[in-house]
């Protein structure tokens, strides 16, 4: 199970990021600001991921970050940042400190942000792809899986939805929808 921090002084969007991220599984932490995160992680509380908001009172997001990068104990936890306004010198600074994803509320649903960190985690075991029989090489790769599962599917001009779901083997069970 991934262990996540999240950071924010916003007690609502908190509390939404922490049910969601609970809800799919991860174990939640929460701090309602960067030094509150610091006493956290430096107290030995080390999660797989901290995703913090930016403005904050106390330590702010990238000072949080910042901290966390330069400690040679902490470096490698993947950090993404959290941010109402998504100025574009904020993305380029994110950047720069080695931030591995910029997630904008308002534009990014909290589903889309969990995806998007099980995705830089490694452990994202669901996943639904768009297929166009009439775009690029969907029609061969439908008559692939037609011809490799043994089904006949009726010829479509609409797109298809793959469903790939990882079980606890390893291998994915594979759901194919128009």
């Amino acid at each position: 199970m991934a262990k996540i921090l999240i950071v924010d002084d916003d007690e609502l969007l908190l509390g939404i990021y922490a049910g969601s991220f609970r809800n799919e599984g991860f174990e939640v932490l929460t701090a309602r600001d960067g030094q509150e995160a610091w006493d956290m992680l430096s107290g030995g509380n080390v999660p797989d991921v901290v995703f913090t908001g930016i403005i904050m009172p106390g330590m702010t997001g990238f000072e949080l970050v910042g901290k966390i990068k330069s400690d040679p104990k902490l470096k490698n936890i993947v950090t993404v940042i959290s941010s109402h306004r998504g100025r574009d010198e904020d993305r380029v600074l994110a950047k720069n400190m080695g931030v591995a994803d910029f997630i904008i509320q308002g534009t990014t649903t909290p589903v889309e942000a969990i995806r998007r960190i099980r995705s830089l985690l490694g452990v994202q075991s669901n996943f639904k792809i768009a297929v166009s029989a009439n775009q690029f090489d969907g029609s061969a790769f439908l008559n692939l899986l037609n011809k490799e599962l043994g089904v006949v599917l009726p010829p479509t001009e609409n797109q298809m939805i793959l469903e790939l779901e990882r079980g606890d083997d390893g291998r994915f069970k594979i759901k194919l929808s128009e």
